[in-house]
């Protein structure tokens, strides 16, 4: 069974959020770790820049935020990396 762990620097962007929406990516993220353990791949990935350079990254987006984890099929861990606001799509 895989697990959802919280790096402390995505604890501290996440203290930022609502709690509904902080309740929604840990929502997200648990399917993503359910899925993971019946042998699914869930997910999408998006570039976004982790100190200072472009990496692809699989991701879930609630609300305006976007959340960066990591799978570690090894540890059966679902890591969450990074969460951020969104820019609107339309400006």
């Amino acid at each position: 069974m895989y697990t959802v762990e919280i790096s402390p620097s995505a604890w501290n962007q996440l203290a930022h959020l609502s709690l509904e929406t902080y309740r929604r990516i840990r929502d997200e993220l648990d399917a993503v770790a359910t899925a993971l353990a019946k042998g699914l791949h869930p997910g999408r990935s998006e570039t976004v820049k982790v100190a200072g350079r472009p990496v692809s990254a699989p991701s879930v987006v609630v609300d305006d935020a976007i959340a960066v984890y990591e799978v570690d099929h090894e540890s059966q861990r679902v890591l969450l990396l990074e969460v951020a606001r969104r820019l609107p799509r339309e400006l």
